[in-house]
């Protein structure tokens, strides 16, 4: 599991996560006014800003997994929960946490 997160880390990064894709999975979750702007300004930024749009696309791949819109710290942050107790999240760095982060459901997240 730890290997996916990275492998997708690094897509998001390389910026080679298909768009269209991003804006439906997106759109089911959070609807957006003007979802291809919000798509653009998010690849622009990551990790900052992309915790929702990384957590719905990973969770993809982890169908069992749950979105949480919670915290990582006194910050509001969106994670992946698996099995109510794994976190699976590759955007924390945007807090100073890890790059890419799979572990147990402590602190700093929180639901």
């Amino acid at each position: 599991m730890i290997l996916l997160a990275q492998n997708i880390r690094k897509s998001f990064e390389k910026k080679e996560i298909p768009q269209e894709k991003l804006e439906r999975l997106y759109s089911q979750y959070n609807p957006v006014k003007d979802i291809k702007t919000f798509i653009r300004r998010a690849a622009e930024s990551f990790p900052r800003g992309n915790c929702g749009l990384a957590s719905v696309y990973l969770q993809q791949f982890l169908p069992t997994a749950e979105v949480i819109k919670g915290k990582y710290g006194l910050e509001s942050h969106t994670f992946l929960l698996l099995d109510k107790r794994l976190v699976v999240d590759i955007t924390a760095d945007q807090f100073d946490g890890p790059k890419v982060y799979v572990g147990p459901f402590c602190d700093p997240w929180k639901r």
